[in-house]
């Protein structure tokens, strides 16, 4: 069985000044949408003063969720290369992304990636830079791990998920620590049911909370 394509889209683009000179833009989106089967749009946002361009990406499939993991796991979804010990997975979109970075003269940096399913998205927010292109196959991995968890036993569905959401103590103290490990602390599900209920998922102890204790990124 193979997964299903779609057709190649247009990107849509704010700030056309500064993205007309990008060089490798298409070829990055091209190995996007190659590797993860998905029509990609992409929207961008210019701050003068850093020089720095923030990119925010929408992936959309035309298949679920549950199809993806089980491609991802064997090796035919996504372009991730998985290592033989313990360690970071690597993919083609990080290394698009790092060729992308070396053809240009401005810094780029991805701010958020959204994966649509047709049945959820999964919503990935930037904790230190470059961090959505280097951890992307690891939250994937741990996405496929804790799926039977956070569907609550194969029996719904969450609608959204963000990744990650931090805990918050105090207005005074709430200083969330953002590095390689805030990933897979906590993340947000969104249920779309009678009561619309977020709940919010600790990977360490697959456990679910209130909401009201934590903050969305």
């Amino acid at each position: 069985m193979s997964l299903p394509r779609k057709n190649n889209t247009g990107h849509q683009q704010s700030g056309a000044k500064v993205f007309e000179a990008a060089n490798g833009l298409d070829e990055f989106l091209k190995t996007i949408e190659k590797d993860f089967f998905a029509d990609v749009k992409i929207h961008f946002k210019y701050d003068k003063e850093s020089k720095k361009t923030d990119m925010v990406l929408d992936l959309h499939f035309n298949f679920g969720i549950t199809e993806s993991l089980h491609f991802f796991t064997s090796g035919t979804w996504g372009g991730m290369i998985f290592p033989e010990k313990e360690d970071k997975i690597s993919s083609s979109f990080e290394s698009a992304f790092v060729e992308l970075n070396s053809k240009n003269n401005f810094l780029l940096d991805i701010a958020e990636t959204s994966l649509h399913f047709k049945d959820t998205s999964i919503i990935i927010s930037r904790v230190y830079a470059h961090s959505v292109p280097e951890q992307i196959g690891n939250i994937l991995l741990k996405a496929s791990e804790h799926f039977v968890y956070y569907t609550k036993g194969l029996t719904e569905m969450p609608y959204e998920i963000f990744v990650p959401v931090y805990e918050y103590v105090a207005p005074d103290v709430f200083e969330p620590k953002k590095g390689k490990s805030t990933y897979f602390d906590y993340w947000g599900l969104y249920f779309e049911d009678e009561s619309h209920q977020v709940m919010i998922y600790s990977l360490n102890k697959r456990k679910f909370y209130e909401v009201d204790l934590f903050l969305f990124e």
